[in-house]
């Protein structure tokens, strides 16, 4: 998971500078594009998945913007996280692990000008891969799903030195996946697998 984030920095962070290679104008009312990798912590929203998860767990993410429209930005980002926890009945241990793949509109506005710093909104659809591993007989050790959701996020960023960029945030993310049961004792369950994740992250702007 590390290699595919550190490729996919590397992959963005060449798109982005071809993209401005291209387009000389600068604004220092509106952002330039960057790419950011963020760590954050995150908790669940659904009270149940909180019981079963009870501490909050790390949140990777990959993420860059890039302005189409004045004070509008295309945003997309990658997501990886994990946690692990004890089910409620059986006290057995049980994680989860998600990939969400986000995409949205920034709406972004100069806040402080001599070391710009920039106010950001983002909303937008997101799909999340989702897998849950039990270590319990008497429910199916594996389980998959996938679907859409939506997120929104708030945050600060930071031109600190020759492109240097700090990102600060806050997010929540809504999605609701069905997980089927194969045993015939057990019965399928829908939750909310998304919540609330704070952190900050370091990128570079072109």
């Amino acid at each position: 998971m590390k290699t595919l984030f550190f490729s996919l920095f590397f992959c963005m962070t060449a798109f982005f500078s071809s993209l401005c290679a291209a387009e000389k104008c600068k604004d220092s009312r509106i952002p330039a594009p960057y790419i950011v990798a963020k760590a954050g912590y995150f908790f669940f929203a659904d009270a149940e998945m909180r019981k079963v998860y009870s501490n909050g767990g790390i949140d990777l993410q990959l993420s860059g913007a890039y302005p189409v429209y004045p004070y509008l930005s295309v945003y997309g980002s990658v997501e990886f996280l994990q946690k692990s926890g004890r089910s409620l009945q059986g006290n057995q241990r049980t994680s989860i692990w998600e990939v969400p793949l986000s995409a949205g509109l920034q709406t972004s506005f100069l806040m402080y000008s001599p070391v710009p710093i920039y106010y950001y909104i983002t909303l937008g659809p997101r799909y999340v891969f989702a897998q849950v591993h039990n270590h319990s007989p008497y429910v199916p050790h594996h389980m998959n799903q996938n679907g859409f959701g939506g997120f929104a996020n708030t945050g600060f960023l930071f031109n600190l030195w020759q492109g240097l960029t700090l990102d600060l945030f806050g997010e929540y993310s809504y999605c609701r996946l069905h997980f089927h049961s194969s045993k015939t004792a057990t019965r399928g369950h829908s939750v909310q697998v998304g919540g609330f994740a704070f952190g900050g992250g370091l990128g570079y702007s072109f």
